[in-house]
């Protein structure tokens, strides 16, 4: 079985852990007590933080690391029963239930024999919530949507619940989808933009990212194929939904895809990110490769992920260091496919990330010497996606022989080998009003992260 490797040697590893250090002494709590209001989701929250803290003592046998990673968990596994969550992965109960499972023989014992293993309240939640609401075109998405909530269900299996779970996701996604153009995607339509982008696309789009757009959709009904909760005719249109991601490809050119395709508007270069652009597109469509053992889809993942690869930094927009759209976000992606892949150009980008990654570290700035750009300005963030408990995860990962399935959270958790699909299975039989997000977090050239 193919296993992790560690990436960063020497010198590189030296300049990693100083910063890893320094942001694990920054990030920890000021008292005993961490603060009831505080936000309980992974995202930006506590369980965001315990993930940090959590791989950090598994890698370092630092007990200290272990006991804040217990306390932060504590937290938001206490806000289950203390405050209404959404279902939302980024920030509500799925998500928190994601992270105990990823957390569960790492900070917690595994169940006793005489637990009930199908046991799962999070799952059976979710289903009522998959039965119970309605969900329209633009409720598919990775960050509020239903492809978060198959982030959860793919990884809390065998339990039934996750298995119910997932078979009335992906009856959802195909209601919610629309053929277009000889294949199949879905649609972001203008009421669900914020009004600064709903200005510039007053008609809607559609999305091609990981953190909005069909790019996890795509992961994730992967996971769903390979769990074998998919009808040939499902099935099928997951192939019809790559077929339409691929014909928006660029060819020719020194990238290949653009942020979204908008009616009426050409096709333009995007930064290159996780939530936007070809790196984070890469990297799904490589993870959907692997989980249908599909070799087509993956040489052409490798393909885009090459391409990007070969960008300059110069043009890559990159501003902060954060996973979501920054510096370690892009060594985290390349450094993964690389693990998967053996390919030495991407080894060589994601070094030159790590590296990059560092030198963004300004010694009194911020906190731990970063801040992160949430417009409209710079902001000491603390989080997973957006801010400093991302980039120490990220940077663990690159100096660590330990497999970062933290990861799993961003639909980009490649199989280091190739998985054989599971054989089709006919599923049985909606949202939250979930919005993309206001312009907080969008980039500097006007994208959202």
């Amino acid at each position: 079985m193919a296993a992790w490797q560690r990436l960063l040697e020497d010198h590189d590893a030296e300049r990693a852990w100083k910063v890893i250090d320094d942001i694990a002494q920054a990030l920890r709590p000021k008292t005993e007590n961490i603060d009831p209001t505080d936000d309980p989701g992974v995202a930006v929250g506590t369980a965001g933080l315990a993930l940090f803290y959590a791989y950090l003592g598994a890698e370092t046998g630092n007990e200290e690391w272990t006991g804040l990673a217990h306390r932060f968990m504590e937290h938001s596994i206490d806000a289950l029963s203390d405050r209404p969550l959404l279902p939302d992965l980024y920030e509500g109960f799925t998500g928190i239930g994601w992270a105990l499972g990823q957390l569960q023989g790492m900070l917690f014992e595994e169940p006793d024999d005489d637990e009930d293993p199908d046991a799962d309240p999070i799952g059976e939640s979710l289903v009522e919530v998959l039965r119970g609401r309605t969900f329209a075109r633009g409720d598919f998405d990775l960050i509020g949507g239903l492809a978060g909530y198959g982030i959860y269900a793919f990884h809390a299996l065998p339990r039934p619940a996750a298995r119910r779970s997932l078979e009335l996701l992906v009856q959802r996604l195909v209601e919610i989808g629309e053929p277009v153009d000889g294949g199949f995607s879905w649609f972001t339509p203008p009421e669900v933009l914020p009004d600064w982008l709903r200005e510039k696309q007053p008609d809607g789009r559609y999305n091609l990212g990981v953190s909005h757009g069909v790019a996890a959709v795509i992961s994730v009904l992967s996971m769903c194929a390979a769990a074998g909760v998919m009808s040939g005719e499902q099935r099928a249109t997951l192939d019809r939904a790559v077929d339409w991601l691929l014909a928006q490809k660029q060819n020719g050119k020194k990238w290949c895809f653009a942020n979204s395709v908008v009616k009426g508007r050409p096709a333009g270069r995007d930064r290159l990110a996780w939530c936007y652009g070809d790196p984070g597109i890469a990297a799904a469509l490589f993870t959907a490769a692997r989980h249908c053992g599909h070799a087509g889809w993956e040489a052409v993942a490798l393909e885009i992920a090459q391409t990007a690869a070969r960008r300059d930094m110069e043009t890559s927009e990159i501003v902060d260091a954060a996973l979501c759209h920054g510096s370690v976000g892009l060594a985290h992606l390349f450094n993964r496919m690389h693990q998967a892949s053996g390919d030495p150009l991407l080894a060589e980008t994601a070094r030159a990330w790590y590296r990059h990654t560092v030198d963004m570290q300004r010694p009194g700035v911020g906190i731990a010497g970063y801040e992160f750009f949430a417009a409209p300005g710079w902001l000491p963030l603390t989080g997973y996606l957006p801010g400093l408990a991302g980039v120490g995860l990220g940077l663990l990962a690159g100096v660590s022989s330990r497999e970062p399935a933290w990861d799993q959270f961003l639909a980009v958790s490649v199989p280091l080998e190739q998985r054989l699909s599971a054989p089709a299975a006919t599923p049985s039989a909606g949202a939250a009003d979930r919005r993309e997000p206001a312009r907080a977090g969008a980039h500097p050239s006007g994208s959202a992260g």
